[in-house]
């Protein structure tokens, strides 16, 4: 491995890092159980698996054969952060679901897709932030109140 590569792929997890730390950032101040380490952990890791790969191997499927592994993975890592609360109501899903989707980030990174990465990320921090919105609050309600009158 030449230092131009180690360089590159150096340039990469620390995008990585500012791009999961955004996110986790937005569920850090939520106060949700996952915030900015967790988040950033998880879109290094799947970026340094990625490159890793890509790296050794030329071989399209061997490189899939690791975003497969990444998204099983991250799959259990999601169904330990899923529980019920005392109303036996799901808690953590969509903290759950975007470590899903910052993993995805860490992988766009790693194959340079850079602007997909980025686009991602305000993707995700806006389906986050959109439950606090006026239009969408009134939008829930009044699908709520619709949904009740009718029974």
């Amino acid at each position: 491995m030449d230092i131009q590569f180690e360089l590159l792929l150096s340039a990469k997890l620390l995008l990585a890092v500012l791009l999961g730390g955004i996110v986790g950032v937005e569920r850090e101040r939520e106060q949700q159980n996952t915030g900015i380490r967790t988040f950033a952990c998880i879109c290094v890791a799947s970026c340094l698996f990625v490159s890793v790969a890509a790296h050794l191997s030329e071989d399209k499927s061997a490189i899939s054969r690791v975003l497969s592994a990444v998204a099983t993975g991250l799959g259990f890592i999601g169904a330990g952060i899923i529980f019920r609360d005392e109303r036996n109501m799901p808690k953590g899903l969509t903290t759950a679901a975007g470590l899903w989707a910052t993993s995805a980030i860490g992988v766009a990174i790693a194959l340079n897709m850079f602007v997909i990465a980025v686009s991602s990320t305000l993707i995700i921090l806006l389906i986050f932030s959109i439950n606090k919105s006026a239009p969408y609050r009134k939008f829930v309600d009044k699908l709520f109140n619709d949904k009740e009158k009718q029974q």
